[in-house]
């Protein structure tokens, strides 16, 4: 991301001496600057999107310890990558942001959630299951599995419009500038200080201060997960070969469709049997 801010700043600086020098460049140069920008804008919007909640986490006070970014190990030889923990008295924090734009559709208890923007949708992981697989990695790595002073919130921009129907009741699911106040919801102390330094002390020691081990260390992760999910296919592949269709008999296979993956039979046109992917 760096990288394309330099050169989106080099063509700003540059372009007054090239409409005197080569004013034939400028378009070319332009449509570069677009392309790269067009390329990029996730992860900057994403980038100033994390400065923004790094800021408002910074006035709750000195009661609370604030950690960012941290990629925290699942025992299976790989990490999962954490937003923000919050850790004080009153319980442990663990936020999930969401930097999306648009209306905000689903439910609690489907797997994905949609994004609209007009007539262009678009499906995504449901950040409370995600959250929730964070959750349970963080009360492993801690050591305490039944730790139930642990709490989950997602946090969406303010750029975003909430369609829920049903409220949420294993998350807190707000906007940013919430953040402060529903984390405040609870204050009522229920830990220690011997038990948050114990916690304390296990965060800590996943800070990376060093950009090039960080830049490695999510390197790393973003492959396991790219082996994961070719494993997980592998496997349902290997699965549908000993399934049978029931209803005409024929051998089911791994399609993806519009809304995911799924079974579908080999007879088809004929036989239009399908069923989703547990």
């Amino acid at each position: 991301m760096k990288k394309a801010l330099l050169i989106i700043l080099a063509i700003i600086l540059l372009l007054p001496l090239l409409i005197i020098l080569a004013p034939f460049a400028i378009p070319f140069l332009l449509l570069a600057g677009i392309l790269v920008l067009k390329r990029q804008y996730p992860a900057i919007k994403g980038a100033v999107g994390e400065r923004y909640v790094n800021k408002e986490l910074l006035k709750l006070g000195e009661n609370y310890r604030i950690y960012h970014d941290l990629y925290v190990p699942n025992g299976e030889g790989g990490t999962s990558q954490v937003d923000h923990v919050v850790t004080s008295p009153y319980g442990i924090f663990v936020i999930e942001t969401k930097h999306y734009e648009g209306w905000i559709f689903g439910r609690e208890k489907q797997k994905q959630l949609t994004q609209t923007i007009y007539k262009r949708k678009e499906k995504f992981l449901n950040p409370i299951w995600q959250n929730y697989g964070h959750i349970q990695t963080i009360k492993k790595y801690i050591y305490q599995e039944d730790f139930a002073n642990i709490h989950s919130i997602i946090a969406f921009s303010q750029n975003s419009t909430f369609k829920f129907k049903e409220d949420f009741h294993s998350a807190k699911v707000i906007q940013f500038p919430q953040l402060i106040q529903a984390i405040k919801e609870w204050d009522s102390a229920v830990l220690n200080e011997t038990q948050l330094k114990k916690i304390d002390a296990a965060l800590e020691r996943l800070i990376i201060t060093d950009q090039n081990t960080k830049k490695e260390m999510k390197r790393k992760h973003i492959e396991d997960i790219k082996q994961n999910r070719k494993a997980k296919v592998q496997k349902v592949k290997e699965e549908t070969k000993q399934q049978k269709c029931p209803k005409c008999g024929g051998a089911l296979s791994l399609k993806k469709g519009k809304y995911g993956a799924f079974y579908g039979c080999s007879g088809y046109p004929k036989c239009r049997y399908t069923s989703k992917v547990s």
